[in-house]
């Protein structure tokens, strides 16, 4: 029985107001009440559990979650929220299983986003869930995230190693398309291969450190050594290839002679000797970016430093000698007392050495860090300032063992900048005392992992001391304030850090800080529309129709229909006037169909699958959406057309199993359907598929007699005695008793 409408909206409005404050426990009374006239209304439902999960009444919201999924399976939100519950309580298992669905509705949704976010969640929880492992290792591959890829490649590998270590196996040589040299891969394959025990991996997050086998096969030395071990090989090898004669006066046995002439001087020491050689080369047009790096070598260690600074530029011209050349060019105009030029080669070359520690999809932003820093500190002018940054830089890329510093040392920034923002191994290594910053920073982790807040604190104020305008410490020490219960607190830091980095101009990393932000309270209306405007103005067209959707699913959330609604005609707007993806559009589209069909806005959503049905004319539940709501309204024909729209779509795609796979589900949901029925046996007809065309040629034709559609009856039974069934002679009865006459029939 219909409840009392007026009753119902006054009752969630205020309900709604008071949840805009976050009343929770005063919000209740006001669902119950709406709840009463309309116990099944699903927005009220999850304002009513969203409600009871803030006020810590978990057993009763977990019942009104599992009555949201009954009325809405579709929806991923009430699974969600039932596996964080489950989480809660300690059930592992349960809630590992619910953020497997919820990730798979995401998925069909779209909403690769909330995919990802629940399949990091299960593998946060049970890092024993493969499931979530293989789906997060196939993101990973198609984002091309080589570090993301090897954590879930290793986990897999450990999960799997027993009992199917092929799969693991099988795993790994993907990978290899991605990475093909990385040695912490290949010690993988080697420890499946081998059958030897693969030990447990870093938690989520976390990076593959290199295997201590492998470190002894890494150069120790600083990255000019390192480059020059390069050249030498590269220029033996060319010995037994054969050189380009463009431009050159010498002859392929004479090249030959002359490299392993300079090569085996070098290797004795006998620099005049390897320089005479080398020059010879160049004189005779033999020009390679490793005869240019070991000259510039030789004239670097011979103090002629202009000379030395001329080759390595011309070895710039590869990339394989990048940063050898920067480092040594560093280098050389220091010497030289030029410390703005030394400080623009020494930051391009830890800028590559930073380049190679991070993510793929980070380089871009990284790079952004560099470029801004390196107009910030070449424009200053500070000639004391260059030069201490330079000798830090130096001491950094000078030490043993760089290569494994710096990856350290991005493990403790990736701590530093959980909420996304990339940071840079120059602008720490700016700081006073960075060494002892880096140190507090390990040890206030430490101490977080072990739970021992208030030392972790310490450690982040004795750091704030040396570095108090270093953003990502007071992030640190938002991150040790909610870690010990202080949400608002912990929230309202994150916010000046948000502020301040707009003042400063540094739009992406404000962004980055309020995603934070409302990764704690989804449901921030104020901070996410901010958000979005941010990215308005900074034409971030990906990024802000993915806020519209988060928007308007916030709205939703908050039992507010119509907002969501008019969110949602916003993005669109905005994704039309902006060239955006159509898959935007078409994903913005379904769930404003979806909402319509909730709001039993029958002819509004059959505007918004026909605006899918125009983007994607293959797009099967656009077209059958349309089919059930034209058929809904009164207008059966106008269904059946969007129907045969997507069939001749299939058929044109050559999807025929397709097109039979849909057909057959739609006469299971309506076996008495004539036109569906129709429709099946002639598409197995077409196929040549006799026993099941019969098959449903025999129920259309009794759908079509018992229906009085006697006409259409008799050319059905024509075309089954066309078929020759074994029963003919039973059809040919029917045919005579229906017309009176004897039909023809096969002998």
């Amino acid at each position: 029985m219909a409840g009392n409408r007026a009753k119902f909206e006054e009752a969630l409005n205020k309900a709604n107001e008071l949840i805009w404050t976050q009343r929770w426990s005063e919000a209740l009374p006001f669902f119950r009440r709406a709840l009463e006239e309309f116990s099944d209304d699903v927005p009220a439902l999850m304002g009513y559990a969203w409600a009871l999960f803030n006020v810590g009444d978990l057993d009763n919201a977990l019942q009104v979650y599992r009555r949201i999924t009954q009325l809405s399976p579709g929806d991923p939100g009430p699974y969600e929220r039932i596996a964080e519950i489950r989480a809660k309580n300690n059930e592992a298992e349960g809630a590992t299983q619910m953020y497997l669905h919820a990730a798979t509705l995401y998925q069909q949704r779209g909403l690769m986003e909330r995919a990802i976010a629940a399949w990091r969640a299960t593998v946060q929880l049970n890092p024993m869930a493969d499931k979530a492992w293989a789906e997060l290792f196939k993101v990973a591959m198609d984002e091309l995230d080589t570090e993301g890829a090897l954590l879930a490649a290793y986990w897999l590998a450990f999960i799997y190693q027993e009992k199917h270590a092929d799969w693991a196996i099988a795993v790994c040589r993907q990978l290899q398309q991605l990475m093909p040299t990385d040695p912490r891969l290949a010690h993988l394959m080697e420890m499946l291969q081998t059958g030897r025990t693969i030990e447990r991996p870093p938690e989520y997050g976390k990076t593959i450190p290199l295997p201590e086998e492998a470190r002894e096969a890494v150069s120790v030395g600083t990255p000019m050594d390192v480059t020059r071990q390069r050249a030498m090989e590269e220029l033996a090898e060319s010995i037994f290839a054969e050189i380009p004669a463009t431009n050159t006066r010498l002859a392929p046995t004479e090249v030959s002679r002359f490299i392993s002439k300079a090569l085996d001087a070098q290797t004795r020491g006998d620099l005049v000797e390897a320089l005479a050689a080398y020059e010879k080369l160049l004189e005779n047009g033999v020009e390679m970016p490793s005869i240019h790096y070991n000259v510039g070598m030789i004239y670097k260690e011979q103090m002629r430093f202009d000379a030395a600074i001329s080759h390595f530029e011309k070895a710039l011209t590869d990339k394989k000698y990048c940063l050898g050349s920067h480092y040594a060019l560093g280098e050389c105009y220091r010497a030289q007392g030029k410390s703005r030029e030394a400080l623009k080669h020494f930051l391009e070359a830890l800028k590559i050495v930073d380049l190679s520690t991070v993510e793929r999809n980070q380089v871009d932003d990284l790079l952004s860090v560099y470029e801004g820093l390196a107009q910030e500190l070449l424009n200053t002018g500070e000639p004391e300032r260059m030069q201490k940054l330079s000798a830090s830089l130096l001491d950094f890329l000078g030490q043993r063992g760089w290569e494994d510093e710096a990856l350290k040392a991005r493990q403790r920034l990736a701590s530093l900048a959980r909420s996304g923002t990339v940071l840079s191994l120059a602008e720490v290594l700016s700081l006073p005392g960075s060494d002892e910053i880096l140190r507090s920073v390990a040890l206030a982790q430490e101490y977080l992992r072990r739970r021992k807040i208030y030392s972790a604190l310490e450690e982040v104020l004795y750091a704030l001391g040396h570095a108090p305008d270093y953003l990502p410490l007071h992030h640190l020490l938002g991150t040790i304030l909610q870690e010990s219960g202080n949400i608002e607190a912990a929230v309202e830091k994150y916010r000046v850090i948000a502020r301040t980095y707009e003042e400063r101009g540094q739009h992406q990393l404000a962004a980055t800080t309020y995603n934070y932000i409302l990764d704690l309270y989804p449901l921030d209306i104020a901070t996410r529309a901010h958000l979005l405007e941010i990215y308005l103005e900074q034409r971030k067209v990906d990024e802000a129709l993915s806020q519209y959707l988060q928007l308007a699913d916030a709205y939703y959330q908050l039992a507010q229909p119509e907002r969501a609604r008019d969110v949602y005609a916003q993005a669109a707007e905005y994704a039309t006037k902006n060239n955006a993806d159509k898959e935007w559009l078409v994903r913005i589209y379904h769930r404003m169909a979806d909402l319509d069909m909730q709001r039993l806005d029958w002819a509004a959503a059959i505007k918004d699958y026909e605006e899918v049905a125009k983007l994607v004319p293959d797009d099967e539940r656009a077209h059958l959406g349309l089919m059930r709501l034209y058929q809904r309204t009164g207008r059966a024909h106008l269904g059946l057309a969007a129907l045969d729209r997507l069939l001749k779509r299939y058929r044109e795609t050559k999807r025929i199993t397709k097109a039979i796979a849909v057909l057959e589900d739609l006469v299971f949901e309506e076996p008495e359907s004539i036109p569906l029925r129709a429709r099946l046996a002639q598409l197995y007809l077409n196929v040549g598929n006799r026993e099941k065309a019969l098959e449903h040629l025999d129920v259309l034709g009794d759908l079509q007699l018992e229906n009085g559609q006697t006409e259409a009856a008799v050319k059905t039974i024509e075309a089954i005695i066309a078929l020759n069934p074994p029963n003919v002679e039973d059809y040919a009865a029917i045919y005579t008793e229906i017309t009176g006459r004897r039909p023809e029939l096969k002998k």
